[in-house]
């Protein structure tokens, strides 16, 4: 009798976890539902409806469901950075720090998407070029094989002074698609200290 009684309660028992589970699913699943609606109306289904700050307005409504999805931080961070300028060519620093707010989330998802990190690296550069290289040269050393990580590798090099670094680099992509504009880079950033060199403005 007792093993009827205990079967049964252990019977209940794995029920109600069961249950408790389905429940947990199902309100999980509806909000990342609910998210992903915003998200692709805030990106597809109103195309130019929105301006940057009111996608991104949207966005933390996707957010506030769902914080799980980098794709939309990618999409709302790089927006507010493509589209930092104002039509009289003003940039917007609101678009600016809401481009950071968005990047930051998106690397606590997925530190190593790529567009993510050169993002980064980018906002990184308006403050410290030192701090902008260190951080794409950490993605680099993850993701060497991309020819295309090598020649904003090189950019950073150069832009840093650091022309032996930028060489090497460059070396690395000698024939492939991204060659030509690493190599003027180089040339662009050691004009730019040749003029800057002492005595060079005076002979002029």
């Amino acid at each position: 009798m007792n093993e009827e009684r205990n079967s049964r309660l252990t019977r209940i028992l794995c029920g109600l976890f069961l249950f408790v589970i389905a429940v947990v699913g199902i309100f999980h699943g509806s909000r990342a539902a609910m998210a992903y609606t915003i998200y692709h109306d805030a990106k597809f289904s109103s195309v130019g409806a929105y301006g940057p700050e009111a996608a991104a307005r949207r966005s933390e409504d996707s957010y506030g469901f769902y914080a799980y999805n980098y794709y939309l931080c990618i999409w709302i961070a790089e927006r507010c950075w493509y589209e930092r300028y104002d039509s009289d060519g003003n940039e917007s620093s609101r678009r600016v720090d809401l481009a950071r707010v968005w990047c930051d989330r998106g690397l606590t998802l997925n530190k190593r998407k790529s567009q993510l990190r050169l993002l980064k690296t980018r906002l990184l550069a308006r403050e410290s070029l030192d701090e902008a290289l260190v951080n794409w040269e950490d993605y680099v050393d993850w993701h060497f094989w991309e020819p295309y990580n090598h020649a904003v590798l090189v950019r950073y090099y150069a832009e840093t002074g650091d022309f032996a670094g930028a060489v090497r680099s460059l070396k690395l992509i000698k024939g492939r698609k991204h060659y030509a504009e690493a190599h003027m880079a180089i040339q662009k950033a050691w004009e730019k200290e040749i003029a800057l060199a002492p005595g060079i403005r005076e002979k002029k």
